[in-house]
């Protein structure tokens, strides 16, 4: 299956940074294209964003990279006007971003970003880019492990776009216990949680060896018990000093209107690096 690129570009200072990441996605991929889309909503002037897109363009073009622009008129909204210009189906990953700050609304909730994820029309990859000098190449990567049965098959393809840059990937599988239970478990209990996640965690491990080929990166897995998954998550990536957490969504840890106490959210809100949230359709 080939997969195309598709930028969503609104022009500002946080979009140059995510593309980015679809230039080096792109390079890093086997004869992938880009597809750079800006709607015009009127919030930058036309010419700032065709000097912009050339910049952009000119870029890609030194890199080899296949790169196509669309600026094209707003319909209804720019979210219906991207889920017009991106074709549905897994052949399509959009590439968008979180955020830059969240002025009390959230980093991902309400923004087109959360609604490209909840609709499920094509694969997408929300990003909030905390660290702009790594220029969209993380070269320490965290991903935590949700325990999804059919282990890393969905995350494959989003990894291994980064994959050439990374150096160290560090694997986090988080075996979720009720608050009430956590500092009262058996020891035997303790240990035959760490027993599972290990072996899960391990599957993973052979899964991403078998696809790195001879790429070599080095590889660390850790499993932890706690009540707080977000908590976790924020203190492995400042210990491991990771320069991006790459995570799954879904619709139950999505951010609504209510995001006060949404996990994602406090990940966004808190984190020491850049975060990529993705949906694989």
């Amino acid at each position: 299956m080939k997969l195309t690129i598709y930028l969503a570009y609104d022009g500002s200072i946080n979009a140059d940074w995510v593309a980015r990441y679809a230039l080096n996605m792109a390079a890093n991929g086997r004869d992938l294209q880009i597809i750079l889309i800006h709607i015009l909503d009127d919030i930058y002037s036309p010419d700032r964003i065709a000097k912009k897109i050339e910049a952009i363009e000119a870029e890609s073009a030194v890199r080899g990279i296949r790169m196509t622009s669309r600026i094209l008129p707003l319909q209804k909204n720019v979210f219906y006007s991207l889920l017009q210009a991106i074709p549905a189906g897994g052949e399509s990953l959009c590439v968008c971003g979180a955020r830059i700050c969240s002025r009390n609304k959230g980093f991902l909730a309400g923004t087109i970003s959360e609604k490209l994820l909840r609709h499920k029309q094509f694969n997408v990859m929300a990003i909030r880019v905390v660290k702009p000098g790594i220029l969209g190449s993380p070269s320490d990567l965290l991903f935590p492990l949700s325990g999804h049965p059919r282990g890393f098959e969905a995350a494959m393809s989003f990894f291994m776009l980064l994959a050439p840059e990374v150096e160290r990937l560090y694997l986090l599988r988080i075996m979720l216990v009720s608050s009430l239970w956590f500092q009262y478990m058996p020891a035997t209990i303790v240990q035959s949680l760490k027993t599972k996640g290990y072996s899960y965690v391990n599957g993973v491990l052979k899964e991403i060896r078998q696809q790195l080929g001879e790429n070599k990166i080095y590889l660390d897995a850790k499993v932890v018990l706690s009540d707080d998954w977000a908590k976790e998550i924020l203190i492995h990536a400042s210990k491991s000093r990771a320069q991006m957490i790459l995570m799954g969504a879904s619709d139950r840890n999505l951010p609504s209107r209510y995001f006060y106490g949404n996990k994602i959210e406090q990940i966004l809100r808190r984190s020491p690096c850049d975060v990529g949230i993705y949906r694989k359709i």
